[in-house]
């Protein structure tokens, strides 16, 4: 598996950004069997930015998406999500996507937070899922 440095220099020659900031390096894993992969956040100065999805085993660059506003993009916290359920703070927490109800595109994962025998998933907008296809009603 590939670091998170060499995503974010990966990311970089995809983006054509060599200025920009590294906001991000999130791994991903995949649900669904796919590889994991990391999710590359770059700023550049002017307030634009770019995401890019690079496969954590073998290091290609598999999608991007340019950002108008990088702000946009933000992606709640490990500590957000844990206050979204109203997990402790020593829940276990990984990024992870499943094209589901909960999430549509990799660009958007999922927090899977666990303690004991609980799981819960949290979206980006701070909704808690039992699964990624059911939302929590409790």
């Amino acid at each position: 598996m590939i670091t998170p440095t060499e995503a974010a220099t990966k990311a970089r020659q995809c983006a054509s950004v060599e200025d920009g900031a590294v906001l991000a390096a999130d791994l991903v894993d995949r649900l669904d069997g796919g590889a994991p992969y990391f999710l590359v956040t770059l700023g550049k100065h002017d307030g634009t930015g770019v995401v890019v999805i690079v496969n954590a085993l073998t290091g290609d660059a598999m999608s991007s998406a340019s950002l108008e506003r990088i702000d946009r993009h933000r992606l709640p916290d490990r500590d957000e999500a844990i206050r979204s359920a109203a997990f402790p703070a020593d829940a276990r927490a990984r990024r992870v996507w499943l094209p589901s109800r909960a999430t549509r595109s990799p660009f958007y994962p999922l927090w899977e937070l666990t303690t004991g025998a609980r799981r819960t998933y949290v979206d980006t907008n701070g909704r808690v899922w039992d699964s990624p296809g059911v939302e929590s009603r409790g």
